[in-house]
């Protein structure tokens, strides 16, 4: 029996551009849909809501939200839920988001029309109040990812300890200026335990503030993703009249792209910068500057992940919030 997997094969599209032309949204092109319809009608394939019989029956598959399968802490982390998922029976649906609020529907759709039993969102792109709407049509956890207040339950690290420790840390490594990066497009300055971002710049606040140090708005960066980006992120500091004397980078991925670059401009790390950065992902030990990092707990966040949502799917109780804790690995970077 072909699945939507294979129409997407076939068509030579994605998962989600599948789904959307299957849902009816508006937000595919003509010849996209076709390829769509074509590949349905040649495989007899027909959506999996109209092919029940009964409706509730399941599926015994789990969508899981990422931003970007090339972000290695995301490669992880889904790795850890399949393989628990999978020893459960359970196969594994992976919807790349690209941070569109749009993308993240077609998740949440797959749930609405019963083409998945679950959905597991490592990132979110949506406020709580559209994607709570989706709760009534089958189970949702989120992992990494948190907001305060939600009725599903939750798998994080605790970020805000992670980087009030890690900053910390820096300042016992003697250093006194320190920059900070992150993936999001704005910095949110919230109480603690609002959510992921915030948690994390709020520990990284309050160990300056108790350092008696302020923040400096131009050694704050956004919207940082890839090696490319830190490339960039290391330019904007060279230009500034006031530099900092290390970096948060917010990723391992943005760290790589800062050290290469100051290496490329002759700047020596961590002497003359350091770079601290976040995940611990394989690859940071074993480059030629190893990167002192903050280590995520990815393969215990996916594997209570995965076990949240199959013991959901048995009717068993589960703890409303599970928290994990980072870690700081020391290596040479800073």
């Amino acid at each position: 029996m072909a699945t939507i997997s294979d129409v997407a094969k076939l068509a030579g599209l994605s998962v989600s551009t599948v789904s959307r032309v299957i849902n009816d949204s508006p937000h595919v092109s003509e010849k996209k849909r076709n390829s769509v319809k074509s590949a349905m009608e040649r495989l007899g394939y027909v959506p999996l809501p109209a092919a029940r019989q009964l409706r509730g029956s399941k599926t015994n598959t789990m969508a899981v939200t990422i931003p970007r399968i090339v972000n290695p802490f995301f490669s992880y982390l889904v790795d850890a839920i399949e393989q628990k998922l999978d020893e459960a029976g359970y196969s594994t649906l992976i919807v790349q988001t690209f941070s569109k609020a749009e993308e993240e529907l077609t998740a949440l759709n797959l749930l609405k029309n019963q083409q998945v039993d679950g959905v597991i969102l490592c990132s979110l792109e949506n406020t709580w109040s559209i994607i709570s709407d989706y709760c009534k049509y089958g189970k949702i956890i989120l992992v990494n990812e948190y907001l305060k207040d939600v009725h599903v339950p939750i798998v994080r690290a605790d970020q805000y300890d992670g980087f009030y420790k890690a900053t910390n840390f820096l300042f016992d490594e003697g250093y006194s200026k320190i920059a900070y990066a992150t993936g999001r497009k704005s910095i949110t300055i919230m109480e603690k335990e609002a959510n992921f971002d915030a948690d994390r710049f709020a520990g990284f606040q309050d160990s300056l503030s108790e350092h008696k140090l302020g923040l400096n708005h131009d050694w704050l960066f956004t919207n940082a993703h890839t090696a490319e980006d830190g490339k960039n992120i290391f330019k904007m500091i060279m230009a500034l009249d006031n530099k900092p004397d290390v970096i948060i980078a917010g990723s391992d991925e943005v760290a790589m792209g800062i050290t290469q670059e100051a290496e490329e401009q002759k700047v020596k790390v961590p002497k003359q910068l350091g770079v601290l950065g976040v995940d611990d992902q394989p690859v940071s030990a074993n480059l030629r500057i190893p990167l002192t990092t903050i280590r995520q707990p990815v393969n215990e966040m996916g594997q209570k992940a995965a076990e949240t949502m199959l013991h959901l799917m048995s009717g068993e109780s589960v703890p409303k919030v599970q928290i994990c804790k980072l870690k700081i690995i020391k290596r040479a970077s800073a």
